[in-house]
């Protein structure tokens, strides 16, 4: 009896279980407010814009040393990734939103295309970016400048899943292995 404990223990401490949740699927879908993010292009992000397409949402900042780029490079893979499991024109569009449009606002259309080069990124006006933080359970926090006025910025690492009918059903979360993101994508798709 004491082998079987054993050997269950040892299964359940070889697989980390957070390695195989990489979303949570939402129980009811959330209705987004209107919005309207920019960039220096003059490019638009707006409602509209996650009709009729899977969209990846995530929220940062373009001097974030580490959340961003690494969510942003393990988005890169489990795009294509999930790009072997469906249709391609269910292959998530992935959209970077700065929380920090004091900074970012001159310099903010490129920092996403260097992950790929079909990503976008956009920021806007406070109170439409707060909306949204609101609507998709994320947050950020811009942290008090030290004596140079550097500021950090704290904010959500999860990436919100925009549906083709514009609304919010699923959030994913880190690790964000690609093979587990496609799977958990590929699922949601025809759940």
């Amino acid at each position: 009896m004491k082998w079987i404990a054993l050997i269950c223990a040892a299964l359940c401490l070889a697989t980390p279980a957070a390695a195989q949740v990489q979303g949570v699927m939402l129980d009811e879908p959330v209705t987004l407010p209107e919005f309207a993010f920019s960039n220096e292009l003059g490019e638009s992000f707006t409602p509209d814009d996650t009709k009729n397409a899977w969209t990846l949402v995530m929220f940062g900042f373009l001097s974030c040393p580490d959340v961003c780029p690494f969510t942003l490079g393990n988005l890169e893979a489990a795009v294509a990734e999930t790009g072997m499991r469906v249709r391609p024109d269910n292959v998530p569009n992935v959209v970077f939103v700065s929380v920090d449009p004091d900074r970012d606002a001159e310099f903010v259309s490129e920092y996403a295309k260097f992950f790929h080069p079909d990503f976008e990124s956009y920021t806007g006006e406070r109170d439409q970016i707060d909306a949204m933080i609101e609507a998709t359970d994320s947050y950020y926090r811009l942290l008090d400048p030290d004596h140079t006025g550097f500021y950090d910025v704290q904010h959500t690492s999860a990436v919100s899943v925009i549906a083709p009918d514009g609304t919010l059903r699923a959030k994913l979360q880190p690790p964000f292995d690609p093979g587990l993101t496609a799977e958990f994508l590929a699922r949601l798709q025809i759940t």
